[in-house]
């Protein structure tokens, strides 16, 4: 994680409610290995990451804790507690 809380806050927040990561965690449910955390992450970040899927970023981007309802998945961030998604299942 980098040393700036806020911007790795927004970068989750904005991450976890692109239409394209809504549509995989709805389809695939939650990634439960390293695997799947980085096929969600490179299927939400088609074309806007330069750098392809690095150890920061699945990082920054798993520091979230995901709650199953039958629903729906909420996903919280642990840096604030805070739910930054609500998920459809």
């Amino acid at each position: 994680m980098s040393n700036n809380k806020e911007a790795d806050i927004a970068q989750r927040l904005k991450f976890y409610n692109e239409p394209d990561v809504v549509k995989e965690i709805s389809k695939n449910g939650v990634p439960k290995t390293r695997k799947a955390m980085e096929a969600m992450i490179s299927s939400g970040s088609v074309g806007k990451l330069p750098s392809g899927v690095t150890q920061q970023l699945i990082d920054s981007l798993g520091f979230v804790v995901f709650a199953v309802h039958p629903q729906q998945i909420n996903v919280r961030d642990n840096a604030n507690g805070k739910i930054i998604a609500v998920i459809n299942r």
